[in-house]
């Protein structure tokens, strides 16, 4: 697909098709596309500063930092801010600060499955498997979740197993590469009980969940934890290339000068994007929005579910869902037959998650009637994958 130009939730491609988006551009752009008041905003904070604010500071990047904080008053530990300049830098960067805080402690933790990065530490704590010999996985619920005594018990016996020698905990609030599954607010808390009783930071990688994903501005407060470092990245920035980690000040402040920062971490285009979104979030109530949006987008997907049964499920959140095929052609093929429903309409999806899954996260703003119109293509489009 080519694009030519994209606005509100629709894309529009070189060869004239008009695509309701279902991607929000891999949970980027949760405004939508060229949001009038966002990128008016956006030029107005970054007015006359350089471009790049390497080793000087800007009063818009302390204003980007503390109205960042602010927005997470939910969570007492998060007491100071690292900037990054993409998601799995911001996962390396927290898992830094662990590691330094306790440089006695080798051991990573992580939840199996999830999905951090393609490299570096990121990269070593994603899967469930990994060349870092000093990675140990624990498991995360698909689909009906064990007794929580299950995993309580996998957990003490990690800790009994390397005693005193566990650096952090790291999981997404939901697995989303692997196919949205989403666990019970309880194993989220577990987990942070477990890493509290034990000295353990626990770190909570909310790039693709920030900014009103899950119905609340923070997946944290979705699932009831105060994790001690949070990534955010994606959402965050509306587009701009933007990440950071919010968290417990003795944790930060153990890198010394320089050990944090590289070329484009809190730039001026990231900081002021920062800022323009979150004024968009305030003036127009995004999470509230979203909240609404998340409501019809769940019955829509409903009604698809029962209108075709190559698909076997349909979980999610908010305005995060992944819909189950039955196997990986049928999920090919039903982004092909949505991408061209009509003759110039259609759905614009990811690319199936986990061989047959796939994702639907549109821009938090879509409206009700984007959705019946996104459910009509879908209608006629998949009509063509079921016979």
């Amino acid at each position: 697909m080519v694009v030519a130009k994209a606005r509100g939730r629709h894309l529009y491609t070189v060869d004239g098709r008009r695509l309701v988006d279902f991607t929000s551009g891999v949970l980027v752009q949760n405004l939508g596309y060229s949001h009038k008041k966002f990128e008016r905003y956006f030029e107005r904070h970054r007015k006359n500063l350089p471009r790049n604010t390497y080793n000087m500071v800007s009063p818009l990047h302390v204003k980007a930092s503390e109205r960042l904080l602010k927005t997470m008053k939910n969570n007492p530990n998060a007491q100071k801010l690292l900037w990054a300049a993409s998601g799995s830098e911001g996962v390396q960067k927290a898992m830094w600060t662990a590691l330094k805080r306790y440089p006695h402690r080798n051991i990573l933790a992580a939840t199996r499955f999830g999905f951090h990065g393609k490299k570096g530490l990121a990269g070593d704590v994603t899967g469930d498997a990994s060349p870092n010999p000093n990675v140990r996985f624990i498991s995360f619920p698909l689909g009906e979740p064990q007794p929580a005594a299950y995993y309580q018990a996998e957990l003490d016996a990690l800790a009994a197993e390397f005693p005193g020698q566990i650096a952090l905990l790291i999981t997404e609030p939901y697995l989303g590469a692997k196919g949205s599954y989403h666990p019970p607010a309880w194993y989220h808390q577990l987990l942070q009980a477990w890493c509290n009783s034990h000295d353990i930071p626990f770190i909570f990688d909310e790039v693709q969940s920030c900014f009103g994903r899950t119905g609340n501005m923070y997946a944290f407060e979705s699932y009831g934890v105060q994790p001690d470092l949070v990534v955010l990245g994606k959402g965050l920035a509306n587009g701009e290339p933007a990440a950071a980690v919010a968290g417990r000040a003795d944790l930060i402040d153990v890198l010394k000068y320089g050990e944090g920062s590289d070329t484009y971490s809190g730039a001026t285009s990231a900081c002021a994007a920062v800022c323009a979104a979150l004024d968009v979030f305030e003036e127009e109530k995004i999470v509230k929005c979203a909240r609404k949006a998340g409501k019809k987008l769940k019955a829509v997907l409903e009604i698809l579910a029962k209108s075709f049964d190559f698909i076997t499920e349909v979980r999610g959140e908010g305005m995060v869902y992944g819909i189950e095929m039955k196997d990986d052609a049928t999920a090919n093929q039903c982004v092909l037959e949505a991408y061209r429903a009509t003759k110039r309409k259609g759905v614009h999806f990811l690319g199936p998650l986990a061989g047959k899954v796939l994702r639907v996260s549109p821009p938090l703003t879509i409206t009700n009637d984007e959705l019946e119109e996104a459910l009509a293509l879908l209608k006629k489009g998949w009509a063509r994958v079921a016979t």
